[in-house]
């Protein structure tokens, strides 16, 4: 299953008419190529289609994502977490293949350094997300970007984790991000509102923000 067969092909890529963009005043990016995709990559004509869809049925905008986390004895620190399969509007999408992931403690922290820490994964996470937000409000408004860079910190202090302390969270104290944008086409006023996007919409800023729930279940 996939969203373009979903809703039907619309013949042309209609700029998304979100009361953030309409601002910019932006026709729709003209740097498509006959398969939908533009300069960026993204599929243009895919992500038109997403966005036709959940605005007319939005039962299909809920995603269900899930993955595995696995660890071994032997394994040290090192946790390994496996994705695939995935459901949009209750429907199961089946990629081609699955994506691994592997984090671990640095031999500092008594770990064997045969991955990123999960405070590591974490700040790539919303690195990433923000990004991705970014790159997609940019295709939806017909801005061309050349790249984005984004530096994150986050400061952890470990007696929370540890327990040698009971006036410390076990969470992160504070994460910083210095983001970049570069486009040779697009204005000042352009990129500072997509950085605005960015981290207005970003499901990982909003998600580590304003939290969420987080039900568990314990099995032998």
């Amino acid at each position: 299953m996939n969203f373009p067969l979903l809703a039907q092909k619309i013949n042309e890529l209609k700029v998304y008419q979100h009361h953030e963009c309409k601002d910019l005043e932006l026709e729709q990016s003209r740097s498509s190529n006959t398969n939908g995709s533009t300069s960026s990559g993204v599929n243009a004509q895919v992500l038109g289609t997403v966005i036709e869809t959940i605005k007319n049925k939005p039962e299909m905008a809920k995603v269900t994502f899930q993955v595995q986390t696995q660890w071994q004895n032997g394994d040290g620190f090192k946790i390994t977490s496996t994705g695939k399969n995935f459901q949009i509007g209750g429907h199961t999408v089946e990629r081609h293949e699955a994506y691994t992931l592997a984090s671990d403690y640095p031999d500092e922290m008594g770990g064997m350094s045969k991955g990123p820490t999960v405070c590591e994964m974490c700040m790539a996470s919303i690195g990433s997300c923000v990004s991705q937000t970014i790159v997609a409000y940019a295709t939806m408004i017909g801005v061309q970007l050349d790249s984005i860079s984004i530096k994150t910190e986050g400061d952890v202090d470990i007696r929370g984790f540890t327990g040698v302390s009971e006036d410390v969270r076990p969470g992160a104290q504070e994460f910083r991000m210095d983001i970049h944008l570069e486009s040779k086409t697009a204005s000042k006023e352009q990129l500072e509102k997509l950085y605005e996007l960015g981290n207005r919409f970003s499901p990982a800023i909003d998600t580590m923000t304003h939290g969420t729930t987080i039900k568990t279940t314990y099995k032998r």
